[in-house]
């Protein structure tokens, strides 16, 4: 039977009615007016992440306005110090794999009508195929003839052009199914398709710049956009204490101390969480550039820092497998070495960083900020990932550790727990 405060009279279904349509107005309130409010709630995060360095500060000046002053000057001086110093060699960089990559299709499309078979050329035996042997001896699948090849590309790369070599190459690879893949590769980087597909990629590069006028507004309204979002982060970090103080009076009374309380330990785990996590990426971004640029390695400085910033998602990092082998093809290819020994180092690189990641970064830095095991750490990966998509692999550990401090204080009931807390 429903008690009499649980049913549903009509004065209580009508402020439900109300409450929902309050809160659906508001919702498209919000969304009609995102484009105003994005640069105050920029500001607002980037508030948040400021704070305790200005708070530090103020420590030692005693004074609020100066605080904000010298750590937003500090902050724009280190980040123009980086700009200066980065984009270029990052630049550079772009520069020459992209001029590495048109070089490499010339070289392939210049090859490409040696080793075309012509007309009236005598067939493959096909008892000889079937035994693994052609006429001419090579095998089926060409492993041997493309070793033997690749061999005899390094070893000519000061007496004879590439676009020979090259030719060489795909000759001996021919007949077999290694060549036939690479005459397929060649011949579709000369169909329309390829050619529509790198068009294509030109054109959403290109989006929003192709005229100069474009380009400008553009400047002019990025720049405008930043001074407000700079405007809105000074006057909110002059008057942070305040408002600190101040939002939980807006709560309701009967339920602001749980709210407080829960919203307080969620900002410990997040600011512990984040700090540390962009401590790690940075380090090991910093440790992978630094190991491919003495490899030797394309693009070492940009995807060294791209595998770096992988690790505010943990594991996430595990997908740049894939293109640091295909980088580390294209530099056997660029200085004529064993393809072999660029994996191998590439893969040597990698290992370092996880193992320096794993022994010495995280069990120092992660571990002491978060107190999860790695199981933990993993499983929340995995269940907030399912149910959040990339934005749960992003907030996975300090959900999970928000997720383990409301069970145990409000199921098990156990005290408030400090920044000690034992290890799960």
């Amino acid at each position: 039977m429903t008690s009499p405060e649980h049913r549903y009279t009509f004065d209580r279904v009508a402020r439900m009615t109300v409450s929902a349509a309050v809160v659906t107005a508001v919702v498209l309130l919000l969304r009609y007016l995102s484009d105003v409010l994005l640069p105050f709630a920029a500001a607002v995060v980037l508030a948040y992440l400021i704070n305790p360095l200005v708070n530090v500060f103020e420590q030692r000046t005693k004074r609020r306005g100066l605080s904000v002053g010298i750590t937003i000057a500090g902050l724009g001086i280190v980040g123009t110090a980086l700009v200066v110093i980065l984009v270029p060699l990052v630049a550079s960089q772009v520069g020459r794999f992209r001029d590495s990559m048109v070089r490499l299709r010339d070289d392939l499309a210049a090859s490409a009508h040696a080793v075309e078979p012509k007309p009236g050329a005598p067939a493959v035996d096909p008892a000889a195929d079937a035994a693994g042997t052609s006429e001419a001896g090579k095998s089926t699948v060409g492993w041997a003839e493309l070793m033997t090849g690749w061999a005899e590309f390094r070893r000519d790369a000061e007496s004879v052009p590439r676009p020979q070599r090259l030719q060489r190459l795909q000759s001996r690879i021919a007949g077999t199914y290694v060549g036939d893949g690479v005459r397929r590769v060649v011949a579709y980087t000369k169909t329309e398709e390829f050619q529509q597909l790198l068009l294509n990629a030109a054109r959403r590069v290109a989006v929003g710049g192709w005229t100069v006028l474009t380009f400008v507004l553009n400047v002019v309204l990025g720049l405008t956009g930043l001074i407000i979002v700079l405007l809105y982060l000074v006057f909110l970090l002059l008057d942070y204490p305040y408002y600190a103080r101040l939002w939980p009076t807006f709560l309701p009374p009967q339920y602001r101390e749980t709210i407080v309380e829960f919203l307080q330990q969620f900002n410990l785990v997040m600011s512990r969480y984040f700090r540390a996590q962009a401590m790690i990426a940075l380090l090991i971004g910093v440790l992978l550039a630094v190991g491919f640029s003495l490899i030797g390695l394309p693009m070492a400085v940009p995807f060294g820092l791209f595998v770096g910033l992988l690790n505010m998602v943990p594991y996430l990092q595990a997908v740049a497998l894939v293109p640091a082998m295909g980088l580390a093809g294209l530099r056997a290819l660029e200085n004529g070495s064993s393809f072999l020994v660029s994996v191998v180092l590439t893969l040597a690189v990698l290992v370092v960083a996880q193992v320096v990641q794993d022994s010495l970064i995280v069990p120092r830095v992660m571990g002491k900020a978060t107190g999860l095991r790695p199981v933990a750490i993993l499983l929340g990966v995995f269940v907030w990932g399912k149910l959040l998509g990339f934005l749960g692999l992003l907030l996975a550990i300090p959900l999970t550790c928000l997720g383990i401090a409301y069970y145990r204080r409000y199921v098990l009931h156990h005290a408030p727990e400090d920044a000690r807390a034992a290890p799960v």
